[in-house]
């Protein structure tokens, strides 16, 4: 749980459950069903966090898409150097103008961003960052398959 950076709302918290539940309910029937399929993840802004946070949770992802994520969120950052990232493939990107802003959390996304890129050097796997051009709302479905399009390229280069 986090307290609230607009209006009210604190985050809920309920990561781990969600993951359990697309584990259940979606991944798992579907690997038992498909033998041998790779699966790919993706969100945009907090769903785009859950994602990169879910590859740090489970190996089942072959590679995610971290399109916007919000990772500012407290003591992210933190999280990611103090574990291990379980995916082959992660794709990040972020707006160049998403840290331009006067909430002093979020300004902070472009350094957290590049902090967790860093950090992903440490470990043997296939990653990028990519800056777009504008602000967080600018062309989020553009984005999401630009990441997913990157995902599948180089399963393509490299099989």
């Amino acid at each position: 749980m986090a307290a609230p950076i607009f209006g009210d709302d604190a985050f809920a918290g309920n990561a781990e459950k969600l993951l359990t539940r697309i584990k259940n309910e979606v991944i798992v029937p579907l690997l038992s069903e498909h033998q041998g399929i790779k699966i790919f993840a993706g969100g945009y802004s907090l769903a785009g966090l859950f994602v990169l946070w879910a590859a740090y949770q489970t190996n089942l992802f072959e590679g995610i898409a971290a399109v916007s994520p919000s990772v500012w969120f407290p003591k992210f950052v933190d999280f990611v150097h103090n574990n291990k990232i379980l995916t082959n493939r992660v794709y990040l990107s972020l707006g160049d103008k998403e840290a331009k802003t006067r909430n002093q959390i979020l300004a902070q996304v472009a350094n957290d961003i590049y902090d967790v890129y860093r950090s992903l050097e440490d470990y043997r796997l296939s990653s990028i960052l990519v800056w777009n051009e504008g602000s967080h709302f600018k062309e989020p479905a553009l984005r999401m398959a630009k990441g997913f399009a990157w995902l599948i390229s180089y399963e393509k280069i490299h099989s």
